[in-house]
């Protein structure tokens, strides 16, 4: 691939979405980063499919076609479920869940209309088991594993390739580090390590797709 292919990045945060857009770049990427506070050129509001299917349009147009998505848009919340509003179980959805839906939305026509490209999606442990004080998060992070694998069966036939990535552990970022102020920086998720495997996954042979793929440090618990 070349500059001529466009790599969205939805939901770039620092740490592992610079990663992610060095690795693309280096690799003769095109690379877009989206988030409602980044880039003035690509600010969007991924919760809005207006918005999206605007921002969408403005890449056929100023950029080069499209190659793939990388959803990495998350709103980490953890409170007691009793203390939880409706209001922020809807906010946590609509970041993780109504984006991940606007985007592959608009995503997939393009695909579908070159002969293919990948889609790939953010995940954490929490995909896979809830735990307590995690009912927001967890559910909404459920629901993004359940639309990812509707799509892999509705449109791998096009030559889309989708993937959801559990990632399971911290990545190591200044924000982690502050948020989580007793975790072992040691221990935690090399943001150009993960980097690496979402690059890998972009690439793989039609042959061997990989649907699901879960990560973790090498220290951390089974």
């Amino acid at each position: 691939m070349t500059q001529q292919s466009t790599i969205v990045i939805a939901g770039h945060a620092a740490g592992f979405g610079d990663a992610l857009q060095e690795r693309f770049e280096i690799g003769g990427y095109n690379v877009v980063s989206v988030s409602r506070h980044g880039d003035k050129r690509w600010a969007t509001d991924l919760r809005d499919p207006l918005a999206v299917a605007r921002l969408f349009d403005k890449l056929d147009h100023e950029a080069p076609p499209v190659a793939g998505v990388v959803h990495n848009a998350m709103q980490f919340h953890r409170q007691p479920f009793m203390q939880t509003s409706a209001q922020t179980l809807q906010e946590v959805w609509q970041s993780m869940v109504m984006t991940a839906f606007n985007v592959s939305q608009q995503a997939v026509t393009r695909l579908q209309r070159q002969g293919g490209g990948s889609l790939l999606f953010s995940g954490a442990s929490g995909s896979l088991r809830a735990g307590p004080q995690f009912s927001a998060f967890s559910s909404a992070k459920f629901a993004l594993r359940g639309l990812c694998q509707a799509l892999v069966r509705e449109h791998s036939h096009e030559g889309i390739h989708v993937a959801h990535v559990i990632v399971d552990g911290l990545i190591r970022s200044e924000r982690t580090t502050q948020r989580f102020s007793q975790a072992d920086v040691a221990h935690m998720i090399e943001p150009s390590d993960l980097a690496e495997q979402y690059w890998q996954l972009f690439h793989q042979p039609h042959s061997v797709w990989t649907h699901e793929l879960d990560v973790r440090p090498m220290a951390a618990d089974a």
